[in-house]
C-alpha cells in the first residue's frame, strides 16, 4: 500500500538538530469522531539520519501531527518545538506494514523497519533498522 511519508529537518532550541519522520495515517474505526481524517503519525530521530548498514537508530513517538503539516517549513516561536523546520521529503512510498508496534516502508530503494522497542523503559521508544 502507499502512504505518504515527510522527513522533516528540525533545528529545535531545546532537542537539538533531529529529524521528524512522518507516515499517513488514516482513522478507520466508523465509531470514531475522526473517521475517514488523515493525520501524520510522527517520530522524532535524534541522529537526524536513517540507519546504515546494521545500525538500529532511536526513534521517538511523538504526538500526531495534523495533515497540513507536512507542508509547512519556516520558524516555530517560543515555546514547545521553537526552532527551524525544513521538508528535505515528501512523497507517496511503499509500506508493507503499519500498525501500532511497527511499520516496514521502503525509501530510495532500501526496506526500513520501525518497530517498538522492549528493552527500553520509555513507551514512546522505538528502533529504526534497515531491513
Amino acid at each position: 500500500m502507499k502512504k505518504r511519508m515527510v522527513i522533516q529537518e528540525h533545528n529545535a532550541v531545546k532537542a537539538g538538530l533531529h529529524w521528524d519522520l512522518r507516515f499517513e495515517k488514516e482513522f478507520t474505526d466508523k465509531n470514531s469522531p475522526m473517521y475517514g481524517e488523515k493525520v501524520l503519525r510522527s517520530f522524532a530521530i535524534p541522529k537526524h539520519k536513517l540507519p546504515v548498514g546494521t545500525e538500529q537508530i532511536l526513534a521517538l513517538a511523538v504526538e500526531d501531527h495534523a495533515w497540513q503539516w507536512q507542508y509547512w517549513e519556516g520558524n516555530i516561536g517560543p515555546g514547545y518545538g521553537e526552532g527551524s523546520v525544513k521538508c528535505l521529503f515528501r512523497e507517496d512510498v511503499e509500506v508493507d506494514r503499519f500498525d501500532e508496534d511497527k511499520i516496514i516502508f521502503e525509501y530510495k530503494g532500501n526496506k526500513y523497519q520501525i518497530y517498538k522497542c522492549g528493552w527500553i523503559a520509555n513507551e514512546n521508544a522505538f528502533m529504526i533498522r534497515k531491513k
